[in-house]
């Protein structure tokens, strides 16, 4: 009986002494890069940080996360990885899949509330004590396509990310350059019957929110935009998984963003072919996958042939590609490569540091996250090559692009 009572105790007092283990984000061996480059894991989130799905450095270099659920986080870099430090400086945005650090002020795109935020710190102790609600959304959720980034543009406005889950809002230029979008069917399907008009578009203001703008719309699903050297806008739209098999399906895809452009999205069949002369064509079909962030090279220290690039992340696929633009006419042709893969790895968002490097977060829908950092090795021996552009077709695609 004794014996017995002791294996009893043990059984119960062992647990005491167990230690669960930490949350670990995707090995960096798991992880295949280009030759020339190396990626470290900074930080695993922990079980009390959320899932991470949208980031941007403040003027500190530290990097806010915008959090699955509720809230964000903020991330305090060091030289050693053991001392990153996390924290949270807000408890109350519902999932925000936006934050830009910009103006002094962080924006934030609140997907699951009101709409798009400004906050500043008036005081100068580090904390966000001023909060104003710029632009209120009505994101009708139905799959998650709701107001996403947030970027800065060249020209110093603040251009947002918007799916085709929110109707256009109140308060919008009547001289935008796009506009009353339609289903436009002479002969309406039965199958589409109540779907409305919403696309998915992008919305433009100055930084206090005075005056707004829609600048380009007929996308489903695009999460990020991205500007190149010479200020043309692209961004990366999402297929619809549903219509993989159809007539009307759409891979995901790369577009060139033309103020005033109509990029053809609609519901169910009534997708607008690319041969409609008022419809803009993919600029890059990419196939099956989810499209997340999407960031140049140009802020970054990549040797020159990368910082021309277009990075562009895939959710789905555990996967970043490299994206080179070839101009054609006034616009661009693009030649894709794989730049890093890994499995899993659920690339939610990324940008270039202040010292360089492209960091990346993995997370989304209560995935574990972690915080990644690309570097450029000294010893450089990639094999990739960027296209051959004369000097004279960048040339005439410039002047293209002013006609």
């Amino acid at each position: 009986m004794r014996h017995c009572f002791n294996c009893f105790a043990l059984i119960f007092v062992f647990p005491v002494f167990l230690k669960a283990a930490e949350p670990q984000a995707t090995s960096v061996s798991s992880i295949r890069v280009q030759p020339g480059f190396q990626v470290e894991l900074l930080r695993s989130a922990q079980q009390d940080e959320s899932s991470w799905i949208s980031m941007t450095f403040d003027d500190r270099g530290r990097i806010i996360l915008g959090l699955d659920d509720v809230g964000l986080g903020r991330i305090t870099l060091n030289n050693d990885p053991t001392k990153t430090s996390f924290e949270k400086i807000d408890t109350t945005f519902k999932h925000p899949r936006g934050v830009l650090y910009a103006h002094d002020s962080l924006y934030v795109s609140e997907t699951n509330g009101e709409g798009l935020h400004r906050l500043k710190d008036t005081t100068g102790d580090d904390q966000f004590d001023q909060r104003q609600l710029l632009k209120k959304l009505d994101y009708r959720s139905r799959f998650g396509h709701g107001h996403n980034q947030i970027v800065l543009g060249p020209d110093k406005n603040i251009y947002l990310v918007v799916g085709n889950d929110v109707a256009f809002p109140e308060g919008i230029s009547p001289d935008s350059p796009y506009r009353n979008p339609r289903n436009d069917h002479l002969l309406p399907n039965p199958h589409d019957a109540g779907q409305d008009n919403r696309v998915g578009y992008i919305l433009k203001t100055d930084p206090d929110g005075k005056a707004w703008e829609i600048v380009a719309g007929g996308f489903r699903n695009q999460v990020d935009m991205a500007f190149n050297p010479d200020g043309e806008m692209f961004t990366y739209d999402a297929d619809m998984e549903w219509d993989i098999g159809q007539p009307w399906y759409r891979p995901t895809r790369i577009n060139h963003i033309i103020p005033g452009g109509e990029y053809g999205w609609r519901w169910g069949t009534g997708k607008w072919p690319e041969y409609y002369a008022d419809s803009l064509p993919s600029t890059l079909n990419t196939g099956l996958g989810s499209p997340t962030g999407m960031v140049f090279g140009t802020d970054g220290s990549f040797p020159a042939r990368f910082q021309q690039a277009l990075y562009i992340a895939d959710w789905q696929n555990g996967r970043i590609l490299l994206v080179d633009l070839i101009p054609q006419g006034a616009t661009y042709t693009c030649q894709y490569e794989v730049f890093l893969e890994g499995g899993p790895l659920n690339v939610c968002d990324m940008q270039f540091g202040p010292d360089g490097a492209l960091y990346f977060i993995t997370g989304g829908r209560g995935s574990q996250s972690g915080l990644y950092r690309v570097t450029s090795l000294p010893d450089q021996k990639t094999k990739s090559k960027a296209p051959e552009i004369s000097e004279q077709v960048t040339l005439q695609a410039a002047t293209a692009r002013q006609l």
